[in-house]
């Protein structure tokens, strides 16, 4: 008698526990798909700005292998990271994948201070004319820092979202990964 109780009990504990996974998860995927479209949305005025950018970034590293650098490790990076971007940046708008845009960018951002600090910390390359107006270049084309705010914020929102302790499960379990924020090199 008390076995068919603790059974039954085990019953509805189990059909309870499924019934709030199933409302979470219906009522936490809309909120995640709503957010990752806004970072989608907000990354577009960032795609163009960031291509003028990019050229410079590998006009630079052209540079830089002209001045004997080009078989330094961040050259060849910067090679391999530019050469995605360029892949990646030949979709239309409504095609791009803006998680690997906004990636590839965090990388290329990172290389190019990598970069910088080689220039200023190499005597030899500080003295090269060409490659320093090309970081110039580089360093003087930046997005609209109202457009990196806006991507940045609905960045901000969304990992705020997907990490959130009931989120969390849903949005591993359904693939919402993560988004980097944009911060520019220099």
């Amino acid at each position: 008698m008390m076995a068919r109780r603790v059974r039954r009990l085990a019953v509805i504990v189990v059909v309870l526990l499924l019934a709030g996974a199933v409302a979470l998860v219906l009522a936490t995927r809309p909120k995640l798909d709503d957010a990752r479209s806004k970072v989608d949305r907000t990354w577009a005025p960032l795609r163009a700005p960031l291509d003028a950018r990019y050229e410079r970034l590998a006009a630079a590293n052209v540079e830089l292998a002209a001045a004997g650098g080009g078989a330094r490790d961040v050259s060849r990076a910067l090679g391999l990271y530019l050469a995605r971007w360029d892949r990646l940046r030949r979709a239309k708008d409504q095609d791009a994948d803006a998680y690997a845009e906004a990636q590839t960018a965090d990388q290329l951002e990172g290389l190019a201070t990598r970069l910088q600090a080689i220039v200023l910390s190499s005597d030899r390359l500080k003295g090269v004319d060409a490659l320093n107006q090309a970081i110039a270049g580089f360093e003087g084309t930046a997005p609209p820092l109202p457009a990196i705010k806006t991507y940045n914020d609905a960045a901000r929102s969304y990992e705020d979202d997907r990490n959130g302790l009931l989120r969390s499960p849903v949005a591993s379990l359904f693939g919402y990964d993560s988004r980097p924020q944009l911060l520019l090199s220099g």
